[in-house]
């Protein structure tokens, strides 16, 4: 059987634990799947488990395949959108002319809708939930922030088994790491890593640089643009130009940077830094080291994720074999337990 590689990525659920009187996203999730509508369940009820992103661009989540482990719940969540289409390229030649030059002959290149009763899925995720724990592989257009969404319908509007008010995170784990320490409040991250070079415009076109930039804290890419802008914030726009414009043809510019929070921390610096550390956990290309209050990380990722094989059901395909999924997540549930990085 084919097997491939794919990021699997944690999240810690977190909510008011007063408003969840002892409950964990594990045993809401199991309880919103067991509210009854005309003497069914929502496992029985795939119509129900539809979430309309409301997004303006037609996409919805269809929570499909879920099964209740006994240990863990485990489904796959699927992103659609409406009035999708696929390119497709028919292999049936003919003659056409491109030019006054060119007559050539080609395969034709159309667009199709789904078949009906069907719908073209644009991102792909496989999920765990254990205890408070989340466990996911993601594909495509499928994010976290979606996955959060999704499950705050699913125990709000569509099982009704929390209050509206109550606000749900999905957290990226930075303060337990490689090792089993605790290093306090996060003071500092690092994030670096590789990206396409990029072209920019510092003047006519052939005075066009091409320059290879690096992942950093204050955005997934820092694109050129940015680059110059900090480079001008240091030395002047002067300055900036003509560094710019000295690059030889294998020469790059490279922006290295740490966003730091000094002083007494507010409620609102934390979650605004929790929120940028969620954003970097998405970029799996990206390696990021923190500082905290009582030490930090050098070594190794600091951002909780690892590569695992998974079983393809054929050669090519763009599935994963479900069964092997969940195996595969919870020997990574079992692994950060035992090395100490997330508590069982």
């Amino acid at each position: 059987m084919s097997t491939t590689y794919h990021v699997v990525h944690y999240r810690r659920f977190e909510a008011n634990a007063a408003e969840l009187k002892g409950s964990t996203l594990e045993t809401l999730c199991r309880d919103a799947l067991n509210t009854q509508s005309k003497s069914t369940k929502l496992w029985s009820r795939p119509e129900d488990r539809v979430f309309d992103v409301k997004d303006g661009e037609g996409r919805k989540i269809f929570l499909n395949k879920v099964a209740d482990l006994s240990t863990a719940i485990f489904g796959e969540m699927c992103l659609a959108q409406a009035k999708d289409l696929q390119a497709l390229l028919s292999m049936k030649p003919s003659e056409i002319k491109l030019s006054d030059l060119t007559t050539a002959t080609v395969y034709d290149l159309g667009e199709r809708e789904a078949p009906e009763g069907s719908q073209f899925i644009r991102g792909l995720a496989y999920w765990m939930a254990i205890g408070n724990h989340l466990f996911f592989v993601k594909t495509h257009s499928m994010t976290p922030e979606l996955a959060r969404l999704y499950l705050d319908w699913l125990f709000k509007d569509r099982a009704g088994i929390v209050s509206s008010a109550l606000e749900i995170a999905l957290n990226a784990q930075l303060d337990r790491t490689m090792t089993a320490a605790d290093i306090g409040d996060i003071r500092s991250l690092r994030v670096t890593g590789k990206s396409a070079p990029q072209v920019i415009s510092v003047g006519p076109a052939e005075e066009q640089k091409e320059v290879s930039t690096s992942r950093r804290v204050a955005d997934k890419f820092v694109q050129m643009q940015q680059a110059v802008a900090v480079v001008a914030a240091l030395f002047g726009p002067e300055r900036a130009k003509s560094l710019v414009e000295s690059l030889g043809p294998k020469e790059y510019l490279a922006v290295d940077a740490s966003v730091k929070v000094r002083g007494s921390r507010t409620e609102n610096s934390r979650k605004s830094f929790q929120a940028i550390a969620n954003d970097l956990a998405d970029a799996s290309d990206a390696k990021v080291q923190i500082e905290g209050k009582d030490g930090q990380i050098t070594d190794g990722d600091a951002i909780l994720r690892t590569k695992m094989p998974f079983d393809l059901p054929h050669e090519g395909s763009n599935l994963l074999e479900f069964y092997n999924v969940a195996d595969q997540l919870q020997e990574v549930y079992s692994r950060f337990v035992k090395d100490g990085k997330i508590e069982a």
